[in-house]
């Protein structure tokens, strides 16, 4: 043992006290069976430990192999120890956290704190209300671990010295020492070799320069370095409101507000302005939280003392700051506050502010409440006493812009542009390329103008691309403050094809019942439709007696239809271009404005005719001026068609598209496709057109709602009612897949025969005809579905035996007959199933079953269904075997 503490003592250069220290550790980790951190650091230094560290692996297993200790099982103790366990044990927790029965937090799988049940409902209440909080608790909300002292602190110059500090002392030169003194109950140190020296009560400068003078007057030729190797602890009191009041073991650098720490902060009902500190039962210092939060400034936060009493007091009259401050809460208010006081604490006004009337409510004398108004950036106004209960609000700023001008519509930057005297278009729009989008409608935009304080508009009418090309013309318009410039878009606005919403034949009723089924979200983007919709209805509202709506229509040959505003000083060329010009079919010859006027109090109708091509070419005796609710028809040019293609499929000699004109006749195209092949099987043709499948289509849905209406009224009312889910939903789902064919039935041999019995063509039309088919087809409640070879001396009960007959659920009576060209015979039974019925069926004939509507419940709709859906079977299969 003697040789492994030589080797320590690294050639005995280590002094009487190391040697002790190392013996005191060994002892207790040999026969304490103690943790290092929880005895043996009160007696050795972290230092000393760590000199034991930087021993060679030898020199540490030889050491505590003398004092039968094994080294592994101290290693975790020794690396772990001092400095860590103290700064773990002043952790602090959220308020509220739950520890266990050792003192150790509890953690969720996320490895943060579990709070209890009444902390968690407290935070889900203020992070669902809206209401302010109170300031500044939040800063002090947390709950302490344990109550051990904090270590790890800079020693200030004006630390005073006191019994239980111990003091580190290293002399060099001469001679080597290193000494750790404590500071016993006399509030002396007590040096081995030169005696006792009082230090309690000296700051810790004073203390460094004692000693330093009288160890270097006792020791010639050395040099002395002194500090604090820990400090002593002190008990202090936090009482009155805070969270947990009672005793509490701080450091000696512990302050005030180290104390509110270790208590878990304030209570709610504890002040933050009134923290008193007592010293034997005298006021030492008032404390105002306020000053460190809101300024920084700490003066007042002094160091505590043992004994010393933390006293806080319930907190005092209050005042709430809401609405566009920094920082919005309620505030505590000390004596004489007044309303800039108030501003400082939260933190100023917001640029948003609207500070010049901002509301205070307040209780007067009667418990009523009060509104005063103060202007928060009039000096008189804030040097107003704050009152108890106050509630100040202040309003934020309106949004609206002022000298501005905004841009709208089919632009690369659109929004608000400074506004200047003297502007024009063309400083908005220097150049077309980078200002506008490809899709802008360069030959019509408007200016908004706001003409009276009662924000009434009138609209201004320009041609973009003659203002930029032509500067000085009377499209530059000069701008003024607060006017909107709009850019549509040349887009095609299918919507006004659908429904024209903006026709003035309208009542308001009706114009109010459309916008509600027009969705603007549904409108091309900035489409004339869409931009123009909020003006049309703001000059509706504008118009009143004396003072006509000031919009106008376009109708006919133009390419945006509808209701224009009607701009200052607009003609009828200034209309058209609104409406996006003419159409290629527009009759520019003549053109009618129908006019309404108020003649001897009742209104009559004019109409003026006008030369569209005069009116292009600025004539003004056709170029009109126009008035309130104007309407300009353009007609079509007489005869005017578009092209009109009808297609040709299957067996003819020529096949394929092709371009009819008005009044051509069936029988003459196929003439001109060279007749018919060999092949064709005439009486099987399909005649489709697209009118027809429209009609068909809407047909189909009525008579699905028709069908869903059935079948609940007869579930509701019918107590037998018996019809399975499923088959409600498959008789649904066939509906569904009805493909509309819109078939037109007819006999085209007698087409080509009869002259009189002819089809006029239309656009859209197709004529299939298919290639011969001897074959009988049998479909419906048979027992197979399927197709025949055609026999003359067959009947139709013959080709249903043939298909194994008519199932049980199958309607015998209602047996019907589908022609190839698509006509219906309906069977009866004394006639077709004689021995000659055959002679009746033709090959490509389709014989159908039906269901017997009992087994629907007899539903009456069920028949129609049916009729539906094999009708179009046949067409489609004859359409598909092409």
């Amino acid at each position: 043992m003697i040789t492994a503490i030589r080797l320590f003592m690294k050639n005995d250069t280590m002094n009487l006290l190391r040697l002790r220290s190392l013996v005191t550790i060994l002892f207790v980790l040999t026969f304490a069976n103690l943790p290092i951190n929880a005895f043996a650091y009160a007696q050795v230094s972290q230092q000393q430990i760590e000199q034991f560290q930087k021993l060679p692996l030898a020199q540490q297993e030889q050491i505590a192999k003398s004092m039968g200790v094994d080294l592994n099982s101290i290693k975790g103790q020794l690396s772990t120890g001092g400095l860590e366990e103290e700064i773990k044990n002043t952790e602090t927790f959220p308020r509220g956290t739950q520890f266990d029965a050792e003192g150790e937090p509890m953690l969720d799988a996320e490895g943060e704190p579990i709070l209890s049940e009444q902390e968690k409902a407290k935070i889900k209440a203020r992070a669902e209300s809206d209401e302010l909080q109170p300031f500044g608790y939040d800063v002090f909300a947390n709950a302490p671990q344990t109550f051990a002292p904090m270590m790890d602190i800079a020693i200030p110059a004006n630390y005073i010295i006191g019994p239980g500090d111990k003091i580190s002392i290293q002399v060099f030169g001469k001679e080597k020492e290193e000494l750790e003194l404590q500071v016993n109950r006399q509030g002396q140190v007590i040096f081995p070799a030169h005696g006792p020296f009082t230090v309690s009560g000296l700051s810790f400068n004073e203390m460094k320069r004692l000693l330093t003078a009288r160890i270097k007057e006792k020791i010639i030729g050395v040099d002395v370095v002194i500090g604090m190797s820990s400090l002593r602890s002190m008990r202090v009191f936090v009482l009155g409101d805070a969270y947990k009041p009672g005793p509490y073991t701080l450091s000696s650098l512990s302050s005030i507000t180290h104390a509110i720490f270790a208590a878990g902060g304030i209570s709610d009902i504890g002040s933050l302005r009134t923290i008193e500190l007592k010293r034997g039962g005298k006021l030492v210092t008032t404390l105002d939280l306020y000053d460190l939060l809101i300024k920084g400034d700490s003066s007042n936060d002094v160091l505590l003392q043992s004994g010393d009493v933390v006293f806080i007091a319930p907190k005092g009259n209050t005042i709430s700051v809401g609405g566009e401050v920094r920082r919005p809460a309620i505030y505590e208010l000390s004596d004489n506050e007044n309303f800039k006081d108030v501003l400082a604490m939260s933190g100023g006004l917001l640029p948003t502010a609207f500070s010049k009337k901002s509301r205070i409510e307040r209780y007067n004398q009667d418990a009523l409440r009060t509104v005063i108004n103060v202007d928060l950036t009039n000096a008189k106004d804030l040097a107003k006493k704050a009152q108890a209960g106050d509630a100040v609000y202040v309003m934020k700023a309106a949004e609206m812009f002022e000298q501005s001008i905004t841009v709208i519509g089919a632009v690369t930057r659109p929004g608000k542009y400074q506004w200047q005297t003297g502007q024009r278009i063309t400083d908005v729009f220097p150049t077309i390329d980078s200002h506008l989008l490809r899709s802008a409608d360069l030959n019509y935009a408007i200016v908004v103008r706001e003409i009276d304080i009662a924000r009434n508009i009138e609209i201004l009418q320009f041609d973009l691309a003659n203002a930029v090309a032509a500067p000085n013309s009377k499209n530059n318009l000069v701008l003024q403050a607060n006017d909107k410039i709009l850019i549509f878009a040349n887009s095609i606005e299918s919507v006004d094809q659908q429904v024209n919403v903006n026709s003035l034949a309208f009542t308001q009723q009706k114009l109010s019942e459309k916008a509600k089924e027009l969705d603007v979200k549904d409108l091309p983007s900035f489409s004339r439709q869409r931009l123009l919709m909020p003006i049309i209805e703001k000059l509706k509202r504008q118009g009143k007696a004396g003072q006509p709506i000031q919009l106008v229509e376009a109708d006919g040959e133009v390419k945006f239809p509808g209701v224009y505003p009607l701009a200052k000083n607009a003609r009828v060329t200034d209309l058209i271009a609104a409406a996006g010009g003419l159409t290629e079919s527009a009759y520019v010859v003549r053109a009618e404005v129908t006019r309404n006027q108020v003649v001897n109090y009742k209104a009559q109708q004019t109409s003026v005719t006008v030369s569209l091509s005069a009116a292009l070419a600025g004539e003004e005796s056709d170029n009109i001026l126009l008035s309130s609710k104007d309407r300009l028809n353009i007609h079509q040019i007489p005869a005017w068609s578009q092209n009109n293609v009808v297609e040709l499929r299957g067996e003819f000699v020529f096949p394929g598209k092709y371009t009819v004109r008005r009044g051509e006749s069936l029988a003459d195209l196929i003439a001109k496709a060279g007749g018919f092949t060999k092949f064709a099987h005439q009486e099987g043709s399909v005649f489709t057109r697209v009118q027809l499948r429209e009609l068909e289509q809407q047909n189909l849905l009525k008579l699905t709602a028709d069908l869903r209406t059935e079948m609940a009224s007869k579930s509701m009312s019918d107590k037998n009612y018996s019809q399975s889910y499923t088959e409600v939903q498959k008789m649904l789902a066939d509906m569904a897949n009805v493909e509309p064919v819109g078939r037109l039935v007819i006999d085209l041999p007698k087409v080509i025969s009869d002259k009189t019995y002819d089809v006029l063509l239309e656009g859209g039309d197709v004529l299939y005809v298919p290639t011969m088919k001897n074959s009988i087809n049998v479909v419906g409640q048979v027992q197979v579905t399927s197709s025949h070879i055609y026999d003359v001396n067959l009947s139709a009960e013959d080709y249903l035996a043939q298909s194994g007959g008519s199932k049980k659920r199958a309607d015998d009576s209602r047996t019907y007959i589908i022609s190839a060209n698509g006509s219906i015979k309906m069977m009866d039974s004394g006639n077709w199933f004689t021995s000659d019925a055959g002679n009746h069926l033709k090959p490509g004939d389709t014989i159908v079953v039906p269901l017997d509507a009992e087994y629907m419940d007899n539903l009456a709709l069920w028949s129609s269904v049916t009729g539906i859906v094999y009708n179009s079977a046949v067409a489609i299969a004859a359409i598909s075997g092409i």
